[in-house]
């Protein structure tokens, strides 16, 4: 468990240092920020300065909530009372494209005219220097800027570029006009007249567009807001918002107005429907009414006859009443006779049983037997016999889900079923033979009332049929006539349920835009983003080295710390600036190698690289200097023979050297040359040789090797990269240090790990790390005393035994 939470801590610790190391970096790079920064804010200060003011129009409808008492009942007295309102329908009206269409045709907006300015197009609402007039004979293409200026008193030039045709090609137009008079072409036919409202300068360019109904009304519809004033109210409030204020009132009082003339008609619709219904009706029955009306005249006239009339209508009301009792009797027996089929008929009953498991929540019993209330049979035991049978048909189907046959609640149930259906039958048995008797009955006394009908003269049923015919129309005639009153009396007293509170006036319109300090703000902030991004970036996909902390977390080797950057034009110069920061450096990896190599046989200090260019070569001429300058006897050796420099910077030829020596070619004292530097002594790496690797591994180097123990404190080896070669892994294996030199923002994440692979493979053993050529950038306060000039690198100490 501790080693589980020192990882978590050691990985807080690593993400603590990258967040720390990435806000150095930002802090480092303020001048960018700075710089970007007044970029955005000019940028926004010039675009608020040049871009056209935004207005925002107000207006408020209040949707009155009232109930019309005179539409209270309609064509059938059925009531329906209106309780309430929805004012989202409301709103949805507002916006709809229909109305805003008919809004802009009322205004009659076909066209509009433009200047160009530096970044908007000015809208010369109501200022327009021409007026354009479509003649109709060619459908002219809309929302295509058609530039216009006056060049006589009596000609205009026009100008249209990049119109696309049919088959896609842009074409370009430029042709004069003569005002009042039809421009027409293949593609165009309108009339411009000059505004004589207006005086319009020579050659000024202007524009206009011919718009697309649909489109500027999905424009307009876009940039409308209706709400609710308040969330339980039913205040609705209009805002829209544009570069024109004048136009932006026009269009929602015009809104407003057709918006009201719109829930009159849509309230209005319903009577004046009915009044049209009514009227048609009217006709067929006023005939009627009149031809009915005559032969009734008639027949009372030559038949004088009062009393037909009212035995007439005791006759046809028996027979009325015994067909209504008749038809009851027999929807009774009818029910009863298939509910005893159904009972009866063991088939059906086995297909529902079977169909339980297999039709779950179709409602067989359900659908098959009916409760007798709905077919009006008030007998209470059938009633709750049939409504029993039908519950345990339901909780048998329920059951069968779940549980089998042989289980004991279903056998209970089965057994309930069957005593139900027994008693069912009993009682249907009674209710059947009740039902046939009634029919009978009812039966002969209607044929009783009918021969009594038929035992009347034929002038009372004459009589009789006239009279009803005549009612019949004129009761019509008097509830069509009634019906036709209420509604012309709602079309009359009808109002709108909705009105304007507040128009949309100049006066209530805001300037709303544009917000100076907001877009100094948004403009400062997008333009620091882009240096933020930039550096983010490249942090992201910067895979090189950045400090000590992303070696330390990458391996768990000893990293001996940084070498200051050398920002000197000399390779060897910790004799010469002894109070540089660079020195002081090499001073530290002094002391750190001092302790490392505490047994006094321990000596040797290969430098090792994976890559050239990291730097090998100047902390080992360095290292060394360093060392010789403790008043120890130091050896350099430059053991890269393939591509050897530190022979130049000692002033060298190098023809004679390590490898000569190797190739017994020259003697060990012949190799060895002193330098100015006390204590220390150089062996260069000699002629380039053909075979360095069998050179080193012949064993005359280990003798070597064994002759300048005894002879120097330390000797420091310059290696050749060991990615590129072999070379420095058999040097290595002499060394009692291998100091690995990786440089800042050089040597890549990847090549620690290389290192680590090659520690694992044994190629290397007491291998240290080193970061070289560190530059302290930014706010990095661990260069505090650097930056106050605690080390002083202006004290030069003069030497001639070092060559630039």
């Amino acid at each position: 468990m501790s080693s589980q939470n020192n990882y978590i801590e050691n990985m807080l610790k690593n993400e603590k240092k990258r967040v720390m190391a990435f806000q150095y970096k930002l802090l480092s790079n303020w001048y960018w920020f700075v710089l970007f920064g007044a970029l955005g804010l000019i940028f926004a200060f010039v675009y608020s300065y040049y871009s056209p003011s935004t207005y925002q129009a107000n207006s408020t409808i209040l949707v009155k909530n009232e109930s019309n008492a005179l539409q209270g009942k309609d064509f059938f007295d059925d009531e329906r009372g209106m309780s309430g309102i929805n004012i989202q329908d409301h709103i949805g009206v507002l916006k709809s494209l229909t109305l805003t269409k008919q809004v802009i045709t009322n205004l009659v907006w076909k066209s509009s005219w433009y200047l160009k300015k530096t970044l908007y197009n000015e809208d010369l609402y109501e200022r327009e220097p021409f007026l354009v007039f479509e003649t109709g004979i060619v459908a002219n293409p809309k929302n295509v800027p058609i530039y216009v200026k006056m060049v006589s008193e009596q000609e205009y030039m026009l100008r249209v570029e990049g119109l696309t045709i049919a088959g896609g090609e842009l074409i370009n137009i430029e042709s004069k006009g003569t005002f009042g008079e039809p421009f027409e072409n293949e593609y165009f036919s309108f009339t411009i007249e000059k505004n004589e409202a207006l005086l319009v300068p020579m050659n000024v360019e202007y524009f206009f567009v011919l718009h697309d109904l649909e489109s500027i009304s999905l424009s307009y519809i876009g940039n409308l807001e209706v709400n609710l004033a308040e969330q339980k109210g039913n205040l609705i409030q209009l805002k829209i918002r544009g570069t024109q204020a004048k136009r932006l009132v026009d269009f929602l009082n015009e809104l407003s107005n057709e918006y009201i003339e719109y829930c009159l008609s849509e309230k209005n619709k319903i009577s004046e429907n009915t009044v049209r219904f009514i009227d048609m009706q009217l006709d067929g029955v006023i005939d009627s009414l009149k031809e009915t009306g005559h032969l009734f005249s008639d027949f009372q006239s030559k038949n004088q006859s009062v009393n037909l009339e009212r035995e007439s209508n005791l006759v046809l009301s028996d027979l009325k009443r015994l067909e209504e009792e008749y038809t009851l009797a027999e929807r009774k027996l009818n029910y009863c006779r298939n509910l005893n089929r159904y009972l009866s008929n063991n088939k059906e009953f086995n297909k529902v049983e079977n169909s339980l498991q297999r039709n779950f929540g179709e409602e067989l019993v359900s659908n098959s037997i009916l409760s007798p209330s709905v077919v009006d049979i008030t007998d209470p035991v059938l009633n709750q016999l049939v409504l029993k049978l039908g519950d345990l048909y339901t909780k048998k189907e329920v059951y069968s889900l779940s549980a089998t046959e042989n289980e004991p609640n279903m056998k209970v149930l089965d057994k309930e079923i069957k005593h139900t259906k027994k008693s069912l039958e009993e009682n249907l048995k009674n209710l059947l033979v009740h039902a046939e008797n009634e029919t009978i009955e009812i039966s002969k006394q209607i044929n009783r009332v009918r021969a009594k009908l038929v035992k009347m003269p034929k002038i009372e049923q004459k009589f009789s049929n006239i009279k009803r015919r005549y009612d019949l129309n004129n009761d019509l005639y008097t509830f069509l006539l009634k019906k036709r009153a209420e509604a012309e009396i709602t079309i009359a007293s009808n109002a709108p349920n909705s009105q304007v509170l507040d128009q949309a006036s100049l006066t209530s319109t805001v300037k709303v835009g544009p917000k100076l300090l907001m877009n100094l703000v948004i403009g400062f902030c997008l333009a620091a983003l882009i240096p933020f991004v930039f550096i983010k970036t490249t942090d992201y996909f910067n895979n090189t080295i950045d400090n000590v902390s992303e070696i330390e977390q990458d391996t768990v080797l000893n990293v001996l710390g940084v070498i200051s950057h050398n920002k000197y034009k000399r390779e060897v110069l910790v004799s010469r600036r002894p109070q540089a920061a660079v020195t002081e450096s090499f001073r530290n990896l002094r002391t750190d190698l001092e302790n490392i190599l505490s047994d006094q046989n321990q000596k040797v200090i290969s430098v090792q690289s994976i890559i050239s260019g990291e730097g090998k070569s100047f902390v080992s001429a360095n290292l060394a200097a360093i060392l010789a300058m403790s008043h120890r006897k130091v050896l350099l050796i430059e053991t890269d023979m393939r591509k050897p420099k530190l022979y130049k910077l000692f002033g060298l030829n190098g023809l004679v050297g390590m490898s000569s020596y190797l190739e017994d070619k020259e003697s060990f004292k012949e190799i060895v040359h002193p330098t100015q530097i006390e204590n220390l002594s150089f062996i260069p790496a000699g002629p380039v040789a053909s075979n360095p690797a069998e050179l080193l591994s012949n064993g005359k180097f280990s003798r070597f090797m064994e002759t300048v123990k005894s002879k120097f404190s330390y000797i420091v080896m310059d290696n050749a990269p060991v990615s590129l070669v072999t070379d420095g892994v058999l040097v290595g294996k002499h060394a009692d240090v291998n100091l690995f030199v990786l440089r800042h923002k050089y040597s890549r994440n990847d090549q620690v790990n290389y290192i680590n692979k090659l520690v694992d493979k044994g190629s290397f053993e007491n291998v240290s790390l080193l970061l070289n050529d560190f530059k302290y950038e930014g706010f990095n306060f661990n260069r505090f005393g650097y930056k106050n000039g605690y080390y002083k690198d202006d004290v030069i100490v003069h030497q001639n035994s070092l060559k630039s």
